[in-house]
């Protein structure tokens, strides 16, 4: 989950950074990030929706992928333009180039883009929106809380903002001791005579930086899995 604007992150080097995981590291969103990320993406799904009524062709759309969907997806426009937006205005705290800021924009756009392509045929087996009188439930929430768990990583990271990853292996030092001395880090070392002490220290798998497009667009995808196992499970039923 996002700690404030931006969890503890590096700003260039992945997510493993020299020192203590206590000390402080340079902060990669401005604040009041979320909140304006957050509140670009109702107004786009607002503005989007009311758009749609009066355009030619937009029913096809809407009917594609569903109105729900389609208010998502316009608010994951609206969220990554204005969080790569306030990113640029905020050099105090941008942690990348502009150019950079910008390339991240389109790749977080191009990624909304292949999601509807997908979310076009799971439009037509998800569970319809309405009231189901058996559970006194309405399933149909389940496919745009699919559209809205990916997509709000790659939107929060446009703006630099940092979440958490399910299940991200976090490096970890273990220390051996033996009679002799020596040390070395990410491989065990050895040194003295008749046996050796080491730090080993756990790697992280090679993910993009933290505070990049990339590694949001792994958080949305990792974020997303559940509810569309979900949506596959209960369409199926």
């Amino acid at each position: 989950m996002a700690n404030g604007d931006a969890v503890n992150g590096s700003t260039g080097n992945g997510d493993a950074g020299s020192g203590d995981a206590g000390s402080g590291r340079a902060r990669t969103a401005a604040p009041g990030s979320v909140v304006l990320v957050l509140a670009a993406a109702v107004a786009g799904a607002w503005g989007v929706g009311a758009l749609a009524d009066g355009v030619d062709g937009a029913d096809g759309v809407r009917d594609a992928l569903r109105g729900d969907g389609l208010a998502v997806f316009g608010g994951y426009g609206a969220a990554v333009l204005a969080g790569s937006a306030l990113r640029t205005a905020t050099p105090k705290y941008r942690s990348r180039p502009v150019g950079a800021v910008w390339a991240g924009a389109v790749l977080a756009l191009a990624f909304g883009a292949l999601l509807a392509l997908l979310a076009w045929p799971v439009a037509e087996i998800a569970p319809a929106a309405g009231h189901d009188p058996a559970s006194n439930r309405d399933p149909g929430f389940v496919y745009p809380l699919w559209l809205a768990f990916t997509l709000l990583p790659p939107a929060l990271a446009a703006a630099g903002v940092q979440m958490g990853l399910p299940l991200a292996p976090q490096p970890k030092t273990g220390t051996k001791t033996g009679t002799g001395t020596g040390t070395g880090t990410g491989i065990e070392a050895r040194g003295g005579s008749g046996g050796g002490s080491g730090v080993r220290a756990r790697t992280s798998l090679p993910l993009p930086a933290a505070d990049t497009v990339r590694r949001g667009v792994l958080r949305g995808l990792a974020w997303g899995a559940a509810p569309f196992g979900l949506l596959l499970l209960l369409s199926a039923l």
